[in-house]
């Protein structure tokens, strides 16, 4: 008796896996773009929050989290689910006169605590209901098109919506409130946060996600009150140009983060830097410089008592910096005139003689910068300079009456002198971005006081007439702090005549000389007015700068 031998399975063949990828795989595919494709037409939701109007948006996200988009400054993220599911919410408008009741009405801020869980949870529901709506409409017309049987059409549809609502339902059930506690800065927050009071410190203030809801409603309603519409005198529609002023950096990264940050989001047309970007002049310095290649801007630079001609030819080198030495220069449809400091203290960290033996050179190089202005308007009447740019602001006599607005830097404060000496001269000096970082920003900690602000100008100057209108201080605490103030200000609508004073003229003698500057010349480091050698030197080249020795005096 023969025995049969057992038929050998046979293996799947290319054309049966085809068979396969047809009838399942392809129509999941089509379904699955037809699902997407109608989660991305599914329009916002809008809801009114107290003062605020905010559209609410559900997306399908293998980051899942609740943004807060607060234009132009930012984002605020938690991570407050784990569906794949993100929810992002954006401020589209406040209401100004409501913000401000919110902000000092005890009755309103109780309302708004007891209303706006429910509008934001009903404004989420709604949008999650058109979510899944629309992506089983997409689904099931995407089936119908490509396969034309009503069947398909169905199950598809119906697979969308399960699945989308079964996702919106995971997002609530793993909704965790305490998360907003920790909130995630993204954009010029990441830097200096305006919602400032929703942080870890204040954890214990906030009894209820309510009352943390409410008060975060107010901490952005008070950000809005701040960056409200420009005073009147410029409408919304006005053409502006608009300058970013930053000065005395000092070697801190951050400020070019923060820089960048308020280009984009205020959308800035030019950054003038009015000096002292590094603090010893070391290789390791002007490698920080290429940051500013990064920033979108013309860049505008003279340098300071500190900048060394390493750092002048590194910020030369980038693609977007115009440095001005005795020279003007049109940018952004604005005509600035600019010198650099004539002193040189890369390694001075003390109040020694240098700096005082060279006010005399800091005045002829202002009276100097103010003949070049002179003979600039003498050559283009119809387009004389609008601003001019140097370090120091305490030997002003050159410019006066020679130029509506100076900007300067070097006090490490902020300072606003109207009609300076009756001169007709505007003088705006700006604190330190950098929070003087490397030079003395850091002693006040290590004396247990207050870091430094870190302070910038926006600067709104009319695009026909070139007259300034308007500037916002933006003062960001420093090291860490997490804080910031916007005051706006308007400039006074009548414009004062410019007028020369009648002592406007460079000192006799200079100690020691200082050579005349050459449009567009780097004078060496070694003719340019320098301290006495001090007990602070400069770092080692190739590391960063150490920190500063005890008991020394700082120079801005």
């Amino acid at each position: 008796m023969t025995r049969r031998r057992p038929t050998a399975r046979r293996r799947p063949t290319w054309r049966s896996t085809a068979r396969v990828l047809r009838r399942w795989g392809l129509p999941l595919v089509v379904g699955l773009l037809g699902a997407a494709l109608g989660i991305l037409l599914t329009p916002a939701t809008t809801v009114q929050v107290g003062p605020l109007t905010a559209s609410v948006h559900l997306r399908p996200s293998l980051d899942p989290r609740t943004v807060i988009l607060l234009p132009p400054v930012g984002e605020v993220s938690f991570d407050t689910h784990t569906a794949p599911v993100a929810i992002e919410a954006r401020v589209l408008s406040v209401d100004i006169a409501e913000a401000e009741d919110l902000l000092y009405d005890d009755h309103a801020l109780a309302t708004l605590e007891r209303t706006a869980p429910d509008a934001i949870t009903s404004a989420a529901l709604r949008n999650a209901g058109l979510n899944a709506l629309l992506a089983s409409l997409g689904a099931a017309g995407a089936m119908a098109l490509t396969y034309r049987r009503v069947r398909r059409s169905v199950v598809a549809g119906g697979t969308a919506l399960g699945v989308t609502a079964v996702s919106c339902g995971l997002v609530g059930a793993t909704f965790r409130p305490q998360a907003l506690y920790q909130p995630q800065f993204d954009g010029l927050l990441s830097q200096a946060a305006y919602v400032a009071d929703i942080s870890h410190s204040t954890i214990a203030d906030y009894s209820s996600y309510r009352a943390t809801l409410a008060d975060f409603v107010g901490q952005v309603s008070a950000l809005y009150i701040a960056a409200d519409s420009l005073p009147a005198g410029i409408g919304a529609d006005q053409d502006l140009i608009t300058v970013l002023h930053v000065s005395d950096i000092h070697d801190n990264p951050q400020a070019f983060d923060v820089i960048d940050q308020l280009t984009g989001q205020f959308d800035v047309d030019a950054v003038i830097d009015t000096g002292d970007i590094v603090s010893w002049g070391t290789p390791w310095e002007d490698d920080l410089l290429t940051a500013i290649g990064g920033i979108d801007v013309p860049y505008v630079f003279i340098s300071g008592n500190h900048d060394g001609a390493g750092a002048v030819a590194a910020v030369s080198a980038q693609p977007n910096a115009v440095v001005l030495n005795n020279q003007v220069a049109d940018v952004a449809g604005l005509r600035i005139a600019g010198i650099g400091d004539p002193r040189f203290a890369a390694d001075d960290d003390s109040d020694a003689g240098g700096f005082a033996r060279g006010k005399d050179a800091v005045a002829a190089t202002t009276t100097q910068l103010g003949d070049t202005i002179d003979e600039y308007d003498a050559a283009h009447p119809d387009a004389p300079v609008d601003l001019a740019l140097v370090h120091d602001p305490t030997q002003p006599l050159g410019l006066e009456g020679r130029v509506p607005l100076v900007l300067s830097g070097h006090l490490h404060t902020d300072k606003i002198e109207l009609d300076r000496d009756g001169s007709g001269t505007d003088w705006l000096t700006v604190g330190s971005t950098g929070g003087a970082l490397a030079s003395g920003g850091v002693r006040p900690v290590a004396d247990g006081g207050e870091p430094l602000d870190l302070s910038a100008r926006m600067l709104y100057f009319d695009a026909d007439t070139h007259r300034l209108l308007a500037y916002d201080d933006i003062t960001m605490g420093g090291l860490g702090l997490v804080s910031v103030s916007i005051q706006r200000h308007q400039m006074p609508a009548d414009e004062e005549q410019l007028t020369v004073p009648e002592d406007a003229t460079a000192p006799a003698s200079t100690d020691p000389a200082l050579p005349s500057i050459s449009p567009g010349e780097t004078v060496p480091d070694d003719e340019r007015v320098t301290p006495d050698p001090t007990d602070s030197p400069a770092p080692a080249e190739g590391t960063p700068p150490a920190r500063e020795q005890e008991g020394a005096t700082t120079t801005p």
